[in-house]
């Protein structure tokens, strides 16, 4: 749950809510480059849905959940980071991909590990961690103008990645990613 909500808070913001900001001031592109960026993202989600609905048996949802999330914020930190179109588009397909590849399993293990008396409780809890991203929105506008897109882009991007816990560790250990 807390997951859910570091990424609606961190990367759905920069992913999403700032785009076209990012569009306009760093691409210098109209809105044929935002529906491009826009449509990359989507297109990576896409590709991760398909591959997942293609392989339901072979995943290991606890560690793809953390892995891919450690992915994705990588993938936030390198956007923050790019300033030419093409490689801003490819960075966001990766990070559309990641993105599906963490919160696909994340609802898998949230359904298989709950009582199912219990799921229809546990999956509406879930869903208020979309609260996670009107808070990392507010917050972004404030922050851009005082330290810059980049910065705040970063700032993001690492508290998303210490917040997810990805320690090298846990994706090899069993007992810390089940």
């Amino acid at each position: 749950m807390t997951l859910a909500l570091l990424v609606n808070f961190c990367a759905f913001p920069l992913m999403g809510g700032v785009l076209p900001y990012v569009a306009r001031e760093v691409y210098a592109t109209d809105q044929t480059g935002l529906g491009y960026l826009a449509a990359s993202f989507a297109f990576g989600a896409l590709v991760g849905s398909l591959g997942l609905s293609t392989n339901r048996k072979g995943i290991r949802s606890g560690r793809m959940m953390i892995l891919f999330t450690f992915v994705w914020f990588a993938m936030l930190l390198v956007f923050a980071w790019v300033d030419v179109l093409i490689v801003g588009v490819i960075v966001l397909i990766l990070a559309g991909l990641a993105q599906t590849l963490a919160l696909v399993p994340l609802s898998i293990m949230l359904i298989q590990s709950s009582d199912p008396r219990m799921r229809a409780r546990v999956l509406g809890l879930r869903m208020l961690a979309i609260y996670g991203l009107p808070m990392g929105l507010l917050a972004s506008g404030p922050l851009i103008e005082k330290f810059g897109y980049t910065n705040t882009a970063t700032a993001y991007g690492l508290f998303g990645l210490v917040g997810d816990g990805a320690h090298p560790v846990a994706l090899v250990c069993p007992c810390l990613a089940a």
